[in-house]
């Protein structure tokens, strides 16, 4: 493991040196080595250069998971520029917003994304270019590009947040953030040279850039990129076929492979030895399910884009698991627990989670009142709610702007959405909060439901089994069965788009017939 803490592009360069014909990247049936690797990175770093682009301008990449993103991250920050993943999800005036709030000088961009392209405004000072037509140019000469001064504590990446509730924010992540970040990480999962990772979930996303790039690339580990996570039979034989070792994925996955019946001699095939999910939250019921089935242990961790991304992680030595926690605080971080004037609480008291450490944020792009909302002496406020056991355990109860307030009591979804979890015939839910019709600042709990295939339990029988488990002000006045629910690209409940979903379609219902 590379212990310095220079910037992240010569940390490829550091380890191109050590390890140069090892294996870092699989793609499409094409590997490359950790020097390979490093050569790509300086044809991104000449061209940029080539085109002008100057130290701290923004540079960013909407694609889908292929090799060359890689190399173009690593190389934009060798030119000296900050790199801007993309959701390539997002619609054009989305993206639109992002590159214009973010002032971005340069976009690489894959054929997949050339529809978003083209609609987007050529006017906005951005300059588009594909990013296939970067190595394809330059051929076999090699890359001249002049160094740049930056350090680790310069800003090396903005991840803009996912916006469930409003317009993204752009947050400052540093060199330093995100290799702290990873190296911490490895401390608890313990990552060797020998280990091996299937990337498929989106590289724009921090969760997999930091655990399934960084983190490999300092302890000088594998990765298989897949383009995405469909169709899942890929997955499965990637996991097989690249003898996949540690797997990074979301709870969405580890449910479909729980509930995947999988002949015997698959699971002996495989060469797993551990499996982490984040993102969003994992029910207690899909992890007994899931080591269950495949004997392998299942950590669950937690994090937000502004702490690069992972702030907790459950243990990985026998008996320190426990399920239904995020696990305990990386090494070098340090939480709390406040209430609203932010005097911390004592153990099992619900507030506001806070977090400090090498992984915390700069602070957010061109927003200085919302840095200083969120980032206090230090400490980052991160807007969940959560509370702490006596050992220090982390349990996440809600974001908290899904709180609902009935009839002047706190009721946090995810609990009740736990306890949901539970039933035999729930694949899904989400709970959410909507305006009481007759009662102005009152509000009422509404529970979507997905049912597994050929289930039909009517919402009286789900009454009545959240009676025996949770208290009667916590459940749901309303049960509205779903198809399915609406998600981001890691798989979060996009409980926004319910509400608005649920305020329309009642809007819709009480117009008079034409």
């Amino acid at each position: 493991m590379i212990k310095e803490t220079p910037p992240l592009d010569q940390v490829l360069r550091q380890r191109a040196a050590l390890t140069p014909r090892r294996t870092f990247v699989k793609f499409n049936g094409k590997s490359y080595t950790f020097r390979e690797m490093d050569r790509l990175a300086g044809l991104y770093a000449s061209f940029l250069q080539e085109q002008g682009v100057q130290r701290g301008q923004r540079v960013a990449i909407l694609c889908h998971n292929c090799a060359f993103y890689i190399a173009a991250y690593f190389g934009t920050i060798r030119a000296g520029a900050q790199v801007l993943p993309l959701n390539n999800l997002l619609t054009h005036e989305e993206v639109g917003y992002i590159l214009k709030d973010a002032g971005v000088v340069f976009c690489f961009y894959d054929l997949d994304c050339r529809g978003t392209v083209e609609k987007l405004d050529k006017k906005g000072g951005t300059t588009f270019v594909a990013i296939n037509d970067v190595p394809a140019a330059a051929g076999s000469r090699e890359p001249r590009f002049s160094p740049s001064d930056h350090t680790a504590d310069d800003v090396s990446t903005v991840l803009y947040t996912s916006g469930t509730t409003g317009r993204p924010k752009g947050a400052l992540l540093t060199h330093r953030n995100l290799i702290m970040n990873a190296r911490a990480v490895t401390q608890v999962i313990h990552v060797a040279p020998k280990d091996r990772f299937v990337v498929f979930l989106p590289l724009f996303h921090s969760f997999t850039y930091t655990v399934c790039v960084i983190l490999p690339l300092l302890a000088g580990a594998s990765i298989t990129i897949l383009p995405g996570v469909r169709p899942f039979s890929r997955v499965v034989k990637s996991l097989i076929m690249d003898r996949i070792t540690l797997f990074v994925a979301i709870p969405t996955v580890y449910k479909i492979l729980a509930e995947k019946d999988m002949p015997w001699f698959v699971k002996l095939l495989l060469k797993l030895r551990l499996c982490v999910s984040g993102a969003a939250p994992l029910p207690v019921r899909v992890i007994g399910e899931f080591e269950t089935a495949f004997k392998v242990p299942l950590l669950e961790g937690y994090g937000l884009s502004e702490s690069s991304p992972v702030v907790s992680i459950n243990p990985f030595e026998p008996g320190r698991n426990k399920p239904g926690t995020v696990g305990l605080p990386l090494p070098g971080t340090q939480v709390k627990v406040v209430d609203d004037e932010g005097m911390e609480l004592p153990p099992g008291t619900p507030g506001e989670l806070a977090v400090k450490g090498p992984s915390v944020m700069q602070g957010y792009l061109n927003r200085p009142e919302d840095t200083a909302q969120s980032i206090k002496d230090g400490w980052l406020y991160t807007g969940d709610i959560a509370s702490l056991d006596q050992e220090g355990y982390i349990r996440i109860i809600d974001r908290k702007k899904d709180m609902i307030i009935v009839d002047g009591l706190n009721v946090y979804p995810y609990e009740v959405e736990e306890v949901m979890y539970r039933h035999p015939s729930v694949t899904d839910c989400a709970m959410i909060g909507v305006p009481h019709e007759h009662e102005e600042g009152k509000e009422l709990p509404i529970m979507y439901v997905v049912q597994k295939d050929g289930q039909g339990m009517p919402p009286k029988a789900f009454r009545e089994y959240l009676t025996e488990h949770v208290a009667h002000y916590k459940i749901p006045r309303r049960f509205i069965m779903a198809r399915e629910l609406p998600r981001n690209a890691t798989g979060k409940i996009l409980k926004r788009d319910i509400r608005k979903l649920y305020l329309e379609t009642e809007a819709k219902a009480k117009r008079p017939a034409p």
